[in-house]
């Protein structure tokens, strides 16, 4: 199907330089495209493409509308702009077909909203409720007592523990457990007892988990991830943890329990946060981190242990130095060694 520049532009709001009646096939990037294709640009590293690119179109920022050499939208946030055009363009994936295929076991007191999908093989428990327009795939398991809000999907082979919440507009990708036990044990001796488990996980609206998370639940309340939340693929939450609104997480993040996280913060990959501490609102928590102690509000860390951002710069800077000063420092022993004997002669 085919789109009018001047369509595309009216639907996100921007404003379009060249002709309006460019012909729109397909969204691609700014590398691949050719000739009826839409491509972006937000990252200032690519900005020598636009002088090579072969497509139709591209969504820019003002800063480059000088630059461009064919039609384009102008926009002041290009990456979420061009996200709009291909949502517009190419809808996600088709839902399964309402109903409850014949292969699913549903326990008689469940309750399925109207237009609900429940796909084949997969077990609803006593007492579960699903919203309107929930999309459940192949092989996923919910247990007892789970509430399930409106238009929910859930991917093949998740795993839904005993009174789970799940909000509205939730995206639970392939292989997500949530509400499994936390990893507690109390030592006795030479062995350990299990601490049991009694609490729930609640996941608020909004919320997009990827595929093999693991989110534990509470060990006596809950393990909550709040409204917005994106969390990344092979991620682990565990128990009691409290995830504030709108944080994101990326993929092999792992929060120990008793972990309380503020708003929109920042974890990239493979941060690890030790636990009962407490993380401000707006943190960033840069790559392969270890947190091991409180962080405020507003603050970027980076390192294991993680430090601040500015003083984990300077502490590499100083790194790549270590090889010269080693010799500096050699040279130095040598010529004090060599002032002690001449002292001595």
């Amino acid at each position: 199907m085919a789109f009018t520049l001047r369509e595309l532009a009216e639907h996100i709001g921007g404003n379009v330089v060249g002709d309006p009646e460019t012909k729109i096939l397909r969204p691609n990037t700014i590398h691949g495209a050719g000739e009826g294709d839409i491509t972006f640009l937000s990252n200032k590293k690519y900005e020598k493409a636009l002088d090579d690119t072969k497509a139709s179109a591209v969504v820019i920022s003002p800063e480059h509308e000088d630059h461009v050499k064919t039609a384009a939208i102008i926009s002041d946030n290009p990456y979420l702009a061009f996200a709009k055009i291909v949502d517009y363009m190419i809808p996600g994936r088709p839902r399964p077909a309402a109903g409850v295929h014949p292969t699913a076991v549903v326990s008689q007191s469940a309750q399925v909203g109207d237009e609900a999908a429940i796909g084949p093989y997969c077990v609803i428990g006593d007492d579960v409720s699903i919203g309107d327009r929930v999309a459940i795939y192949s092989n996923v398991y919910v247990g007892k007592g789970t509430t399930i809000g409106e238009d929910t999907v859930i991917y093949p082979n998740t795993v839904l523990y005993d009174q789970t919440v799940i909000g509205r507009r939730v995206i639970l990708h392939a292989n997500v457990t949530i509400g499994s036990d936390g990893f507690g044990f109390a030592p006795d001796g030479a062995e350990y007892y299990k601490i049991p488990q009694i609490g729930n996980a609640i996941i608020e609206d909004d919320v997009s988990i990827g595929a093999n998370t693991v989110i534990n639940r509470g060990a006596l309340q809950y393990t909550i991830i709040r409204k917005g939340c994106k969390i990344d693929s092979n991620c682990v939450i565990s128990h009691n943890v409290d995830v504030g609104e709108n944080t994101l997480m990326i993929s092999q993040v792992g929060i120990s329990g008793t972990v309380k996280i503020g708003k929109h913060c920042l974890f990239t990959g493979q941060v690890g946060v030790v636990g009962h501490l407490e993380i401000g609102d707006n943190v960033t928590v840069a790559a392969q981190s270890g947190v091991t102690h409180d962080l405020p509000d507003g603050s970027t860390y980076f390192g294991t242990p993680a430090v601040p951002i500015k003083e984990a710069r300077e502490q590499f800077a100083a790194l790549h130095k270590l090889p010269t000063l080693r010799k500096q420092i050699r040279k130095l022993e040598m010529r004090v060694e060599e002032l002690e004997n001449a002292k001595g002669e």
